[in-house]
């Protein structure tokens, strides 16, 4: 459920509260009259419908297709399996929307904020290593054919922040703007204007670590430390290796990406627990061709990589 903040009285600007993060959008100028009611309608449609916690929505339909059967999907959510799926194949299993089992094994049984989960005495699951779904574009359909639960993570909410952005550029006509869902940004310019975004200090929110400035581009930073948890005498937390299931272990505990889309900065900031920093441009530079990062390691040292001019 969607909460908005009614004392924002600004005509160009939005805030609510939907996927248990807080959401930011200010924008110049718009030709559409009611674009608040229509960004509050399509991010209500993603909180409902997305959301594996929810048992009845169109994901859990999906999740619960029995082999061979098909369902009719919406297009956003067609849309964004697709991109899931090629996520996967392009960083060779490392990302994953497959994890559903396994983030359940591990504890992420419930929707944050806990602090504490039961141990799991059920075996981890297999390991899906292939799409579960056929796809039928020309009809927007999905037919189970293996098994295999979807689980988008901030995958989805990236998804979400890039749409609303493309929707406010193309259709409300707005100059510049900003949609910040938790740090998950997507921001565009008409040249003049240029955004300076403060990347937080993981040990102390209320600290700003670095600045950065940017006209067009996207911004996702996800952390350790925030959706952790304990289980039994472990300590847990939600980035998950998609080749092995289990959480990274790693001395990074936030990774800031900027990139041109708010989905590869999704995956980016990810694979920067998974991967040094040499490696993750060796690997995906040909991939993702412009990105920079900020990392932060246990000690509250920063690696930052080289600028790769992506204000443009």
């Amino acid at each position: 459920m969607i909460e908005i903040q009614e004392d924002l009285k600004s005509v160009t600007e939005l805030a609510f509260k939907a996927m248990n993060t807080d959401f930011y959008i200010s924008i110049s100028n718009s030709e559409v009259d009611d674009w608040k009611d229509q960004l509050i309608e399509w991010f209500s449609y993603v909180d409902r419908e997305w959301s594996r916690f929810n048992s009845d929505n169109e994901l859990a339909r999906l999740n619960g297709l029995t082999m061979g059967q098909t369902l009719t999907l919406s297009q956003p959510l067609f849309d964004l399996l697709q991109k899931a799926e090629n996520y996967r194949l392009i960083t060779g299993g490392r990302f994953s929307p497959y994890l559903a089992k396994q983030l359940q094994y591990h504890g992420y049984q419930q929707s944050f904020p806990f602090q504490n989960a039961e141990p799991n005495l059920q075996s981890i699951g297999v390991l899906v290593q292939e799409c579960p779904f056929l796809y039928d574009a020309s009809q927007c359909t999905a037919t189970r054919k293996s098994e295999g639960q979807v689980e988008f993570g901030g995958l989805g909410k990236g998804y979400a922040v890039e749409a609303a952005m493309i929707w406010l550029k193309t259709q409300a006509k707005a100059n510049s703007g900003m949609v910040d869902g938790g740090g998950d940004m997507s921001l565009w310019s008409d040249g003049k204007k240029e955004w300076n975004i403060g990347i937080a200090d993981p040990f102390d929110p209320n600290r700003t670590l670095r600045q950065i400035t940017l006209k067009n581009g996207s911004v996702a930073t996800s952390n350790i430390i925030y959706r952790s948890w304990q289980q039994g005498t472990e300590k847990k937390h939600h980035i998950l290796n998609g080749i092995t299931g289990m959480p990274v272990e790693t001395d990074i505990i936030q990774a800031t990406v900027i990139t041109t889309n708010c989905l590869d900065a999704e995956v980016l900031a990810k694979l920067c627990f998974m991967e040094n920093p040499q490696v993750l441009n060796q690997s995906f530079s040909n991939v993702f061709r412009h990105f920079e990062y900020i990392l932060v390691d246990q000690n509250g040292d920063l690696m930052i990589s080289k600028e790769r001019g992506i204000n443009g």
